[in-house]
This record gives C-alpha cells, structure tokens and sequence, in this order.
C-alpha cells in the first residue's frame, strides 16, 4: 500500500510540475523591458513573442502606463498600413528598433529553405488551390506572404518542441540545476478563437483580407511579431500577429464586417 501511495504521489508530482510549466515556467529567451516608470498602480503589461528564422521564440514583457497604452490602442486603431504598424510597434519599444519589413521577409525566406519549403512543393499546393472550389469570403490561403491579423478570445497551439521543452525547463527549475533553460523551436502556430482576421500581401497567390466569427488560422514558417495580452501559453484574450509566412490559410464559418477591439 505504502508503495502504491509513493507511486501515485509521484505521478501526481509530475503532473503538477508539468501544468506548472505551461504556466509560469520561464527560460533563457524571457526578457523584462520597460518603456516608462510609471506608479505600480498604473502599469499595463503586454507580452511581446518574436519569431526567429531560426525556429526559436522569444519572449517580453513590456510594461507601459495606462495613459500610453490607450494612445498605442489609438494609433493602431487608426491604421491598417504594415510599415507604420511597424514603426508604431517601435514608438513604443514593443520590437527592436533595427526591424524592418524586408528583414521579416528574408528571415522568412531562410525559415523556408531551412524546411525544405522548394519551389517544386510551392507549385504542387497553389495548384491544388486554384483548383478547388474552396476560394470564398470566409476561407484564405497564401504562400511566402507578409501577414497580419488577431486572434481574439481563443486558444493558441504551437507545433514543435514547445511542451517537451516546457517539460525540461521545468525540472531545471524544481531541482535547481546549474543548466540554461531550453529554447523551444516551433514550426507552426494555430490560432482557434471566437473572431479573427487575417491579411495576406505580396505573396504567391492575390491579396486576401478575412474577418470571420469562430475562425481557425493557421500560420506555418511565420518569422515576426505577436504582440497582446497573452494570459497563459493556451489561452487568448486579444493579440495581433505582424510579419511573414512561409504558408498561411484561415477558416471561418461565419464573416464578421466590424471592427475588432485593438490591443
């Protein structure tokens, strides 16, 4: 009985420390960044995910006032052009000053060979696009493309070595071991949610731009920036995704014509 009882609180030890690390575990990759000072009581924290071309994901936090948060909210409100949402990403210290659009696109064009993504492979799927009969309102699909779009009120899957990582960080931090932390390395990322938009330019097929309720979008190779309130690793309140995509494709089962809330 004793060992049946030693066993099970093993189990159970290991299971704690795995949702732990889903939760709370942080790695080597994690920075803290602070725009201004403001009183503790003031602050709004906004999570910062940059995507690699070397398939790793770092992760920030930027802490602005409350009365510069609503002025970001009001300046992304107002426009829907790429670079000027890069250069109101940087006003604000969310990404690095050097970024620019075709640093995104080349970082996505090394993400691309580095998975094999041939010109050969790239034909096969847009041939098989324009032959279906799936290219309506509520569903899009893009290759090599500059993508930008929100995910609100929904869960969010990354596709690589996430959990195991999470997993090994962990027990790196339970038994205090004198090792860094591991980076995780990601191929994709979906995004299931009550709405979502997603806009595709510059890419191998024609522009898309997609509002829909209870969508699904899934971003594969995607080298950039998703920027929001991001609670948990699973779970969404509200965040945009600006950069770069090797493939991109969005599902939707109903379209939505309204705004949607900014960050």
């Amino acid at each position: 009985m004793k060992r049946k009882c030693l066993a099970i609180g093993i189990i159970l030890l290991f299971v704690g420390i795995v949702c732990s690390s889903a939760i709370s575990a942080y790695d080597d990759t994690i920075l803290s960044k602070s725009f201004s000072i403001p009183k503790k009581n003031d602050i709004v924290s906004i999570t910062v995910l940059e995507y690699k071309p070397d398939g790793t994901i770092g992760k920030s936090f930027v802490k602005l006032s409350k009365v510069q948060a609503e002025e970001l909210k009001a300046e992304l409100k107002n426009t829907k052009d790429f670079d000027i949402r890069l250069s109101i990403y940087k006003k604000y210290n969310l990404i690095p000053q050097d970024i620019t659009v075709e640093k995104l696109r080349l970082g996505m064009e090394e993400k691309a060979q580095r998975l094999g993504f041939t010109k050969e492979k790239l034909q096969k799927y847009i041939t098989h696009y324009t032959n279906s009969n799936r290219q309506h309102y509520f569903f899009c699909m893009n290759f090599k493309s500059m993508v930008e779009g929100a995910s609100i009120y929904g869960l969010r899957f990354l596709g690589g070595t996430s959990f195991a990582t999470s997993v090994i960080n962990a027990f790196i931090y339970f038994f205090g071991l004198d090792i860094p932390f591991r980076p995780s390395k990601d191929l994709f990322q979906t995004y299931v949610s009550f709405m979502g938009v997603l806009k595709t330019y510059n890419g191998t097929l024609p522009d898309s731009d997609v509002s829909v309720l209870f969508q699904a979008t899934f971003l594969f190779g995607f080298v950039g920036y998703v920027v929001g309130n991001l609670p948990l690793i699973f779970i969404t309140d509200l965040c945009e995704y600006l950069g770069y995509a090797v493939a991109s494709i969005c599902f939707g089962l109903v379209p939505f014509t309204g705004p949607y809330p900014p960050l």
